[in-house]
Order: C-alpha cells, then structure tokens, then sequence
C-alpha cells in the first residue's frame, strides 16, 4: 500500500508542470526578506530532498549519509515554528519527527519506537526536516555576505514561484558557487532551493515541494499519540551531537582562521561548547572530540593512514577530523580544507582552556 502511496505521490507534478508560468517578479531584497519572515506561515504537502553528497558510512554520522547523498520524501504539515509533523517515506515504513509546545517526539514505525525530547535541542544532528525546502531556504536566505540577483519565475508545486540567486561575496572562502531559491512570491514560503557547489553545473542539493496547500493545517494533523505496543524511551541528547555537547571539556575561541564565532546555525546554541564560524555559505563548525570516538571515525574514513588525521571531501562539504596530543577535533563546513587546516593550526597552537564538566 505504501508503496503505491509513493507512486501517487511522486506523480503529483507530472500534470502541473504543464501548465504556463507566469511571470511573477520581485525585487530580490524584498523576496528575501519575505522569505525570512515565512517561519510563521502555515502549509502542508508533499517535498523531496535530492543529494550528491557522498559521506562515509560512519556510525557517529547516523543517518546523515543517506539524508545528503541519496532522495528523501517527506510529507510535511506546518502550523509554525513551535507545531509541526514531518513523516519521512520509505518502503519499508515511516520515520516521522513531531515538534509540539513541550518538545519533540520522533518516531519510528519499522521498529515501533517512540523518542520524547522535552524542551529545545541545543545540539543535534541534520534531521529530514532541516532539508525541507521550507527550512532550508529560509537558513541559506539569512546569509549576508552574499550579492542577491533576480530569476526567471517558474513552476514549482503548481504555483509561479518568484527566484532570486545568492552568490558569496569571497568565493575562494566558500565551496558554494551560488544558490538558487524560488519563493511563492505572496508569502516568501520557499518552494525550491538549489545549493551549487564551485566546478558544478548541477545542485549538490534540491529540496523542493511537489504539492502545497498554502493554508494552516489544524493542530489534530500535527499531533502525535504512541501507538499501543510502542517502545518509548526519553532522553535529553538523542545523538552523538547533542552528547559531545554536553560533556565536550573545551571553550572555544572567539575567532579561527580569521573567521569570528557566530554560533548561527540553528543546530549550535551561542556559548555551547561546539561552536561555528563565519556567516551563511562560508561557515563552518568545531566539534571537541572525545579521543576515542576520534580514532574511530580517522579509521573510518582512512583505514591506512596513521590515525591522526583523515579528510573527508565532497564538492560542497569538506570536514578535518584530527588526534593532536591528548585532544580531537572534528572541523566540517562549506569552506576549503585550507581552511579548516588552518583553524586545527590555531587550535594546536593555542589549545581552548578546559572547563569543568557538568
């Protein structure tokens, strides 16, 4: 059953798309402001994520690699920031992530486990959800240091989208050569979002919605009850992320590789022990490792080398994990590995002052 589901759904926009654009413009300051301000529009339907990014099968990742480097169907209901339900699709089940006024439940049907997260997660890893067109073009459209430019309008969920292209003003400090956003011009709400990397003619990412109904679907369709004979656990660190953060014994620095500490990224909390650095598309991320889950990950993604440093490398996101002395350090980001070599010197160099563990 599941499986025509996914057929009926992913032939949703073969009819749509027929039908002519019109041209919708807007300047592109104002279409990114409206994008901004979208978090509180109300929406459901159907999106796709499509990656090429491919990471290595380490267990520490989760289920990242799949996330960036493969298709991802999600069908998604939104009634705004702090109510929402996202039901990835697969063949085999669904994996669905619900926010509500107490927390997060996560849920997985396969194996009939329900998670409960009370309150905000400070740290976590990228989620299904991070990659909704919806999410991710609202993030990439509060980068600053960028030069906006219009684009043509076109079809995108049955509707004529307004486009506007964001290209980073330092190029050599960043992977992405540009990204591409189309917005319902009305609202802002972001349909498609494609992420360029440099030497690409093709996305390294697409997220964009197949279907939308541009209205706030009611809270009964974002609530979620266990269903009987579920496994619930509670937690307060769902994943090796949000554990790191927890116990990481390091204060980072306020600046690395001449890039200040901005702590943007919605998945690091400003004064956190993990910490980012620069602005939108040249940022990237420090993670204290514990030595051990370090000398796993180095043997992962380099079984002959000799245990103290391995890359890891796609055309848009690079990542340094690295044994220096009695510390570890994991540096990932849409920046060169120069400079995350460069931010390792600084950190080997000048090592963070170690706090107290609480």
């Amino acid at each position: 059953m599941l499986a025509v589901l996914l057929a009926g759904l992913v032939a949703l926009p073969s009819a749509a798309g027929q039908l002519p654009v019109r041209d919708v413009q807007v300047p592109p300051a104002e279409l990114v402001q409206r994008i901004r301000a979208s978090a509180g529009v109300g929406w459901s339907g159907y999106a796709e994520s499509r990656g090429t990014l491919v990471l290595p099968d380490v267990r520490e990742l989760g289920d990242v690699p799949a996330l960036v480097g493969g298709t991802t169907r999600m069908r998604a209901w939104w009634r705004g920031t702090q109510q929402w339900r996202v039901d990835t699709l697969s063949l085999t089940g669904e994996d669905d992530v619900i926010r509500d006024d107490v927390g997060t439940w996560t849920w997985e049907s396969a194996d009939r486990r329900a998670t409960r997260v009370y309150g905000d997660l400070d740290v976590r890893l990228p989620q299904p959800p991070d990659l909704l067109p919806t999410s991710l073009g609202r993030r990439l459209a509060g980068a600053k240091d960028v030069r906006l430019s219009a684009l043509a309008a076109r079809r995108v969920a049955g509707r004529s989208a307004a486009g506007v292209r964001l290209v980073p003003r330092e190029p050599t400090r960043t992977t992405v050569a540009h990204v591409d956003i189309w917005a319902e011009p009305r609202t802002g709400l972001p349909l498609r979002v494609d992420v360029v990397a440099h030497g690409r003619t093709t996305p390294s990412v697409t997220a964009l919605l197949m279907d939308l109904t541009l209205d706030r679907p009611s809270a009964a369709r974002t609530a979620f009850t266990p269903p009987d004979l579920t496994e619930i656990r509670v937690t307060e660190a769902p994943d090796v992320l949000a554990q790191i953060d927890r116990f990481a014994p390091y204060r980072l620095p306020d600046r690395l590789a001449g890039t200040a500490r901005s702590d943007l990224v919605r998945m690091m909390r400003p004064g956190g022990r993990l910490a980012t650095y620069g602005d939108g598309l040249t940022s990237f991320a420090v993670v204290p490792l514990p030595r051990d889950v370090a000398g796993r990950v180095i043997r992962a993604l380099d079984p002959q080398g000799d245990g103290a440093r391995a890359e890891a490398s796609t055309p848009l996101v690079k990542a340094v994990v690295a044994r220096t002395g009695r510390r570890a350090y994991l540096l990932s980001g849409t920046v060169p590995v120069s400079v995350l070599d460069a931010a390792l010197a600084e950190l080997v160099v000048s090592p963070p002052p170690r706090l107290a563990t609480p």
